[in-house]
């Protein structure tokens, strides 16, 4: 049994709205920082509104100094889908790009913003089963 009644239908029921960034201008130890400090697995990199790219684990693999700037290992152009997006087609984006991550957007007060992040665990997730 799911953790509710229906499948999810969009990425709405699934992102995470939570946003957790960095600045363009930190660097690699600080992203490193922060995702062990809250046990994810991706961090933007942000100034305001702006979305100037994405950092993940893997994206840290490879042996970076701390002191290395972001902007060297960030992916400066993430993949965006929109908050309406079927679950389906957010698989197929993921599939098709090679990544886990999926931008979240959304029009907020007539502009296009980011209001949520889409992980491959977060699919995942909507499938695992309730042992009650």
């Amino acid at each position: 049994m799911r953790r509710s009644d229906r499948p999810p239908a969009t990425v709405a029921d699934l992102m995470t709205e939570d946003l957790l960034s960095i600045l363009p201008g930190d660097t690699v130890g600080r992203a490193r920082d922060v995702m062990l400090s809250v046990g994810v697995h991706a961090v933007l990199v942000m100034d305001g509104n702006d979305v100037h790219g994405i950092v993940t684990s893997t994206d840290l693999l490879d042996t970076w100094p701390d002191r290395e700037p972001i902007a060297t290992v960030m992916t400066p152009t993430p993949v965006s889908i929109n908050v309406d997006t079927s679950v389906r087609k957010a698989a197929d984006v993921m599939i098709a790009g090679r990544t886990h991550h999926l931008l979240v957007s959304d029009e907020v007060d007539g502009e296009t913003e980011v209001v949520g992040i889409l992980s491959s665990l977060d699919l995942l997730d909507a499938l695992t089963v309730d042992p009650d």
